[in-house]
This record gives C-alpha cells, structure tokens and sequence, in this order.
C-alpha cells in the first residue's frame, strides 16, 4: 500500500480527524491537550508556506481550546523524506518552533522530519521524538505493513440499541416485584450470586443475579453506567456480539466474586457494566475517542475511580467490579478482527 494511503488510514483509526478543507491535517483532542497534526511532503513545492499556515491555525485554535475541553494545544508539523540522503531542514528555516517545554504558555510548536527510507523520526532541536504514538503509525506505513480495521457497525446501521433497553427494562420490572412482593427478600435470597449456592450446583446464580437490585438507587446509579455504555457498545458491535460482552462479562465479575468475597450475597448488573466499561476502555486506547466520546486518560481515570471507591464503600462486591473489567477487555480483544 503505498505510504500516503497506508498512514491516513491509520491516523483515522487511531482517533485522528481530518480538518475540514485540509487533505493533510488532522486533529485530536486528548484532555488536556489539543493535538494538531500537519503532514509535509518535502516533494512538494510551497511545504515551508503550508507549515507557516498550520502554525497559523494553531495560534486560532488556542482561542477555542474551551469547545474541546482542553487547556492547551500542541501543533505538530512532520517533514516526509522520501530519500534518505536529503539534508536535515534548519529548523531556523520552519519558523520560531521553540518553547515546547515553557509550561507557561498554552500553544507549543513541534517539528519532526521523517524518513520513509528509515523509518526514523528527527525531531527539532530540543523537541521530543515521540508524541501520541504518531511516530509508531509513521514508521508502520513507512514499512507497507497493511493497517488494522475495525470490523465494527456504524452507528447509523442500528439506531435503536434493543438489547440495551431491554436488560434495563428487565431489571427495573424485576426491582419492581422484589420491592412489592412479600417474597421480595427470598427472590433475592434464591437468585442471587452467593459461594454457598454454587458450590450447590445452582450456576443459574451467575446470570439471575445481573438482573436483580437492592433499590432504586441501585438500579439507577448502574441505569446511568449501561446507557452510556452500553448504548454505544451494541451501536458499534451489534446486537449478538454486545450481549456475549455483557453476559460474558458479568459471568468473569460472578467468577471473581466468588472465589475472593467474603461469602454474602451479590446482586446487581455492575459486574457485566465494569465489563463494557473495560471494553470501551481499551477501544478509546487504540482509537481514541472516536467511538466513546471520552479520551482515554478520562476513561481509565474513570475506571480507576469506581474501583477504589469499590474498596471503599462497604457493602459493595469489587471483586466482581474488578472481574467484570478485566472480562470485558478480554472478551472485546477477541472480537477485534482484521478486515
């Protein structure tokens, strides 16, 4: 595949999007930070002019650093050689690019020039080689290697996420008739997660009790956690392949649970939603926030907080959190497939 090609597809499938009206720049917000990224073809007539332009257009995205909720921009202008025995450019020549380490300032200048012949980035006096991992897709399209593909829906091809709804709709009726029903603590006390019962050979257990909460707080705290996940996940998955996520994934956090907890009774759909929130997590780490709308510092941030709050509330299966995260990475790096 020729270079051009092979690095746009991979910029596209790691997050990166296109500035509109512009065939080679691209831009990708990492909270805090705003990435721009122009691409020059030392073959090409006028590359110093465009490189003066992009600085430009980084000095104006500055301004609108709130829209992207990011506190700071870096503009990264790559020199492609094609030829290995070209000259280094002075970077006197590109315009003033140093500053990138003065903390005080919002906007930083980085330029690198690479080698298509070696596959190795020379970045400007004082700048780093490494950013983003752009210098890893460079070196990657540089060798011809054919770039990974999603085999993923579009979110257009399914608007309606069903089974989404439905597992809501499940738990919320069944919350319903344990909170109305006499029987409502023997419900519980049958059909959730406990040691003691599938020691019993009740392996039911690991799939009633993803359905079943203590209340509506419950039920509404993890309400929220599906939504935004979960919705997004069968979007990009599919019906079929969103619940072998999920159920899969609240059969590892039930595993977990009842190898490491302390013996009581576990119910609640978090195990199952900790294994999206993993899913999703180790997405946004290949391709950005393209398909989550959330970065992936946010996201682990996120997840690292629900787990130590986890340990910290009492009452509150971790083990199971935890077992769910980890399923859930596992079971969605089995479904990502080359084309």
């Amino acid at each position: 595949m020729e270079f051009w090609e092979n690095l746009r597809m991979r910029l596209e499938n790691s997050g990166f999007r296109k500035v509109r009206n512009k065939e080679n720049w691209y831009w990708r917000a990492e909270n805090p930070v705003l990435y721009l990224l122009c691409l020059l073809d030392r073959e090409e007539d006028g590359w110093k002019e465009d490189h003066m332009t992009f600085a430009d257009f980084g000095r104006r995205m500055e301004e609108r650093l709130a829209e992207f909720h990011c506190t700071r921009v870096v503009a990264l202008s790559v020199l492609v050689d094609k030829t290995e025995g070209n000259d280094p450019v002075d970077t006197v020549e590109t315009g003033d690019i140093s500053g990138f380490n003065a903390y005080d300032e919002k906007f930083y200048r980085v330029f690198w020039q690479f080698s298509t012949e070696s596959g190795k980035v020379t970045a400007g006096k004082n700048q780093p080689d490494k950013l983003l991992g752009i210098e890893k897709l460079l070196s990657a399209a540089a060798k011809g290697k054919e770039p990974e593909v999603l085999v993923l829906r579009d979110s257009k091809e399914q608007k309606k996420p069903i089974a989404t709804a439905v597992i809501f709709a499940v738990c919320a009726a069944l919350l319903l008739v344990t909170m109305l029903s006499p029987q409502g603590e023997e419900i519980l006390t049958q059909f959730g997660l406990s040691p003691w019962g599938i020691q019993a050979g009740q392996y039911y257990r690991f799939f009633t009790c993803m359905f079943l909460h203590a209340g509506i707080l419950h039920l509404v705290s993890n309400g929220v956690y599906l939504y935004y996940f979960g919705v997004r996940a069968e979007r990009l998955l599919g019906t079929g392949r969103f619940l072998v996520l999920y159920l899969v994934s609240g059969l590892c956090g039930g595993l977990l649970s009842v190898v490491l907890s302390s013996g009581g009774i576990s119910i609640g759909a978090s195990g199952a939603i900790y294994g999206l929130l993993g899913a999703m997590l180790l997405l946004t780490k290949k391709h950005g926030s393209r398909y989550t709308g959330m970065n992936y510092a946010t996201m682990l941030l996120l997840a690292a907080t629900a787990i130590c709050f986890g340990f910290l509330e009492p009452g509150v299966d971790n083990m199971a959190h935890i077992g769910g995260l980890l399923g859930g990475m596992a079971v969605f790096a089995l479904l990502l497939r080359k084309k």
